[in-house]
């Protein structure tokens, strides 16, 4: 049986078994077995460590198999199993050089980006940084997520795409939005969905439109009385609040071209099917006569189509005992 030895071992072994033989004292044996010591040590000396210091590899280690599609262990496999660990002590980081590394590499697509190091230089321009010092300098796409602090869903600003190209979209707030005044908006509910700066007194009985805002049309039916009619899709119901003014005159060539008057919006009609939504406009001076007011200024407030307003407010009768 071969015995398992260092190389300090087999060499003092071949210096005293296979001497010069000028006295013809070595024999068959004294050969055989001492190779048969150095095929069985071979393992143990390059795993002793004596390849650290006295023998070295000086070329690189290949651990290869010609097909390594076969089983995850077994004499199949040309694996190199590291299970203490492996020093890279060349590296440029000289403090790392006497560092074991235990953990595998990741791989590409398994690096936590936040666990890279030598990233003080903010290199990488793909990404966002996140202390604010690089502006974004590209569209960003959210793909229907929220933005926002915590990382909660349903939470922050989130933008919904209306259109195939993505031109128009919408931005969906949870919460409530603060300026730097300090001042609040809780909702949109405060702004107003239509309203129209126009003349009743135009050439040829038509009215005149200077400015508006979701206004389908202005339509004179007689002497004060007109009808306004919204773009579609503007309120949901027609339960809107509507308000006007007028300067009661059909003139306007100073500050003091106004009649007392009365303005009133009425009458609703429309729907979301078969016709716009409308309310009327009425113009009644003090003598209760219907006139075209040069100045009139008309504004709505209402529910758009899928809005809700919350808890409805508390209706009371206190008029039979009437507190202040």
């Amino acid at each position: 049986m071969p015995s398992q030895l260092n190389s300090g071992q087999l060499i003092a072994n071949i210096s005293s078994e296979l001497a010069d033989n000028n006295a013809g004292l070595i024999s068959a044996y004294d050969v055989r077995h001492n190779l048969e010591d150095i095929a069985f040590s071979i393992n143990k000396i390059v795993g002793s460590g004596d390849t650290e210091v006295k023998f070295p590899f000086f070329n690189a280690v290949k651990v290869s198999k010609a097909d390594s599609s076969g089983a995850t262990s077994g004499a199949d496999h040309g694996d190199l199993i590291i299970e203490s660990g492996v020093f890279f002590p060349n590296c440029d980081a000289v403090a790392k050089r006497t560092k074991r590394q235990t953990e595998p590499w990741l791989g590409d697509a398994g690096i936590n980006h936040d666990s890279l190091d030598f990233l003080e230089n903010d290199t990488h321009l793909q990404y966002y940084n996140r202390n604010g010092a690089r502006p974004l300098i590209g569209n960003m796409s959210t793909d229907y997520y929220w933005i926002n602090k915590s990382g909660i869903n349903d939470v922050g600003f989130r933008f919904q795409q209306l259109n195939a190209n993505a031109t128009i979209q919408e931005i969906y707030v949870s919460g409530t939005m603060r300026w730097g005044d300090n001042s609040i908006l809780n909702n949109a509910k405060g702004v107003a969905k239509a309203w129209v700066y126009f003349s009743a007194s135009g050439a040829n009985n038509a009215p005149v439109v200077y400015s508006w805002h979701n206004i389908h049309s202005i339509s004179r039916k007689e002497a004060g009385k007109l009808k306004i009619t919204f773009s579609s899709g503007v309120f949901t119901n027609n339960n809107f609040v509507a308000m006007g003014t007028s300067n009661g005159t059909s003139t306007n060539s100073n500050l003091l071209d106004m009649d007392v008057n009365t303005v009133s919006c009425i009458a609703r009609s429309g729907n979301d099917g078969t016709s716009l939504r409308s309310v009327t406009y009425v113009i009644q001076d003090e003598g209760g006569q219907y006139v075209d007011g040069k100045v009139c200024s008309f504004v709505a407030y209402g529910y758009s189509p899928s809005e809700s307003s919350g808890t409805p407010p508390t209706m009371i009768d206190e008029s039979s005992a009437p507190t202040f």
